[in-house]
């Protein structure tokens, strides 16, 4: 069962579904019809689609305490950040239901791809040595790595990163809480953050209207 939540690959696929580059039905089974309608709303007035989930922290999270409280509670979110002077809302679920929720302004999230695999890179050097001065060993049986699909036209870097971001996430979750030193704890929080970084374009464009795009949308 794959570390990475189903709100990963929303935020990574509804940019493309907004521009006409795939079908809603792509997403359709993941947030249901009725979250899906909300959203296609949202196209003009969004300016880069994230994602929340546990390993991430809720610093993340835009606010008010009711809407990081249910992002908290359902352990993920999609947040959808708005252009000035346009609100910004939350994808939560709850119950099998996703509900689209206004938050507070949506701070911003630095997802830039380079940046995330250095991160990532830095964490793994610490927790190398962190692990050696204390002679750790490991209990936990390895568990195969699988992420969720990224879009069909997103570039190699993506997806080199998200593979060696979930292999870490991974392993690192499979430990006991007891055997994870803080150094791990940091490469789990880094392992995510590429992850989101693998899934989301840096920002979201969506283009002009036109006869493709309307049929997708329909």
């Amino acid at each position: 069962m794959t570390v990475v939540p189903v709100a990963f690959q929303l935020a990574s696929w509804i940019p493309p579904w907004w521009r006409g580059t795939v079908g809603g039905d792509d997403i359709l089974a993941l947030v249901g019809v009725d979250a899906l309608s909300s959203v296609s709303h949202l196209r003009h007035t969004t300016v880069a689609v994230t994602a929340y989930c546990t390993d991430l922290g809720v610093g993340v999270l835009p606010g008010p305490k009711a809407t990081t409280e249910a992002a908290v509670a359902a352990g993920e979110a999609v947040i959808l950040h708005a252009a000035a002077g346009a609100p910004a809302h939350m994808l939560v679920p709850e119950d099998g239901t996703w509900h689209l929720l206004v938050t507070d302004p949506t701070r911003p999230l630095d997802l830039d791809v380079d940046s995330a695999d250095a991160g990532l890179a830095q964490a793994v050097v610490a927790a190398e040595h962190a692990l050696r001065a204390v002679g750790t060993s490991f209990s936990a049986s390895p568990r195969t790595a699988t992420a969720r699909p990224l879009p069909p036209d997103a570039d190699p870097r993506r997806r080199g990163l998200l593979v060696r971001a979930v292999r870490l996430w991974t392993a690192v979750s499979a430990l006991p809480a007891s055997q994870r030193l803080p150094e791990l704890a940091a490469v789990n929080q880094a392992a995510a953050h590429a992850a989101l970084a693998a899934y989301c374009a840096q920002s979201v464009i969506p283009a002009p209207d036109s006869a493709r795009v309307r049929r997708k949308l329909a």
